[in-house]
């Protein structure tokens, strides 16, 4: 009895193994069977004639064929007309028992494109290890391809642009100091223009090939190239032989394959280099020229002055007299501006609050005797060019010596206020007085004085607008833009 049940036991045992094994094989099974349709890779099995046996739906997917069209037919039809002898090759290298592994080819589809595949291929052998088949998997890599093709089309281009461009150009490491390391390439430009051949600018750096000035400033256009990632700057190369080229260089840091490198464009501009100094010498010519000009404008307007001045001798009717002394201050204001803009390091302009301190000395001097009138002067250093520098000089001339001549009657004492400031683009000139003030009932714009006709033309002349407020004495403010300078032709 003992016995029997000791048998049913192992039956028992036996069963549940095998019951185990066959849940476990089903399982395989499923979850090969779920990789044979989920997967996006073309498999099939074929016989060793090269008749399809299965056909997956990633099969389907890449060649267009459904499985009733596929099974029981010659894997040839898939083949390209040029390529008939490959599934040959491929077979006569499973029958003898070998592998294909990421065999890249092309497939023909249902609807006669082409289509770029990597296939991979094993022997199928029955329970006696005898081949009986092949099972092949096709994974479609057309996008990988033309990946692969654009990227070598850009190489392509890159080569041509980086050959044929009119500029040296090198790419080069960076030490782990920092400091430039050694070429990994350079165009045949840079070859011609230093004299080496490509080997040899290989073996060098940035450091063989430029002045001593130019290397002892390579660290700091390193910091600058790693903290901006990008530089331009001028530089002088050496060649081979020795003859100094100026270069601007850009420079661009970028990484390739996981490194830090460094992209340099240099380019030649030594005609650059000699139009600048042929420039500089022409504007020092010019400069020189025009300080002569200036010079003389202003010595002729002296002699008109002197000449003014003898004859005013002669005259004695006194208004005849104060028209000469007119003209000769007039003379004389304009004439200070080109003393002026000589003797100044910049031709164009002035600093009008030098020029306004320097005219109103000049007028007192010639209309005040004492001490009686008082001059409070509001101007800081602003730079006028010689185009409103002219008019706005005898402007205040005008304004000034009228104010002297008539506010302060019988030697009275008073006050003179000019202040020049710039409020925006608007510049503002005031100039006022605390005397008399204009006679009762006269139009200041419609005086037949020369003195205020002139004025107003000036006005006129820099594009301004002129106020006249008689609260407390006059007090005329002017505003105006300045005018663009003009260069002389020479």
């Amino acid at each position: 009895m003992k016995h029997q049940d000791l048998e049913q036991k192992e039956t028992v045992d036996v069963l549940q193994e095998t019951r185990k094994k066959y849940s476990d094989v089903l399982k395989e099974l499923n979850y090969l069977k779920s990789i044979f349709e989920y997967t996006e890779d073309a498999i099939m099995g074929m016989g060793l004639d090269g008749t399809i046996l299965t056909w997956n739906p990633g099969a389907e997917k890449i060649f267009g064929y459904t499985a009733s069209e596929a099974v029981g037919n010659s894997v040839a039809m898939l083949i390209p007309p040029y390529n008939t002898d490959e599934i040959s090759l491929i077979l006569a290298w499973i029958k003898s028992g070998e592998r294909v592994s990421h065999y890249e080819t092309m497939r023909r589809c249902k609807d006669g494109s082409m289509v770029n595949i990597s296939l991979s291929v094993s022997p199928i052998k029955d329970a006696a290890g005898q081949i009986i088949g092949a099972s092949s998997i096709a994974r479609d890599i057309s996008a990988q391809k033309k990946m692969e093709l654009k990227l070598e089309e850009s190489e392509e281009k890159f080569r041509e642009v980086f050959h044929n461009a009119n500029d040296a150009i090198f790419l080069h490491t960076i030490n782990n100091d920092g400091t430039p390391g050694n070429f990994t390439e350079v165009n045949d430009v840079a070859c011609q223009r230093l004299g080496y051949n490509r080997d040899e600018l290989l073996s060098m750096s940035p450091s063989d090939i430029h002045s001593l000035e130019t290397r002892q400033k390579l660290s700091q256009l390193m910091e600058k190239i790693l903290s901006r990632n990008t530089a331009t700057f001028e530089a002088v190369q050496v060649t081979r032989d020795g003859k100094q080229i100026p270069v601007e260089i850009s420079s661009h840091l970028f990484n390739l394959r996981g490194d830090n490198m460094v992209l340099s464009i240099a380019r030649d501009i030594t005609r650059r280099k000699e139009a600048e100094a042929q420039l500089r010498q022409s504007l020092e010519e010019k400069e020189l020229l025009l300080k002569e000009i200036h010079h003389r404008v202003k010595n002729n307007l002296m002699v008109i002055s002197s000449l003014l001045n003898l004859q005013s001798r002669y005259i004695k009717d006194k208004a005849a007299l104060a028209v000469f002394k007119e003209s000769q201050n007039r003379a004389r204001s304009m004439a200070l501006i080109h003393k002026m803009l000589y003797q100044s390091t910049d031709l164009k302009c002035i600093d009008f609050g030098d020029y306004i301190q320097k005219l109103t000395a000049q007028l007192f001097h010639t209309y005040v005797t004492g001490d009686n009138i008082q001059l409070n002067l509001d101007v800081g250093k602003i730079l006028m060019d010689i185009n409103t520098s002219i008019p706005l000089g005898l402007i205040v001339n005008e304004l000034i010596s009228n104010t002297l001549k008539h506010a302060f009657p019988d030697n009275s004492p008073g006050e003179i206020t000019v202040k020049l400031h710039k409020k925006g683009d608007m510049f503002h000139l005031m100039v006022a007085d605390n005397g008399v003030g204009l006679p009762e009932g006269l139009d200041f714009k419609k005086s037949h004085s020369l003195g205020m006709r002139l004025v107003n033309t000036l006005v006129d002349q820099i594009n301004g607008t002129i106020e006249l407020d008689q609260t407390e004495g006059t007090c005329f403010l002017i505003k105006f833009t300045e005018e663009e300078f003009t260069d002389l032709k020479l």
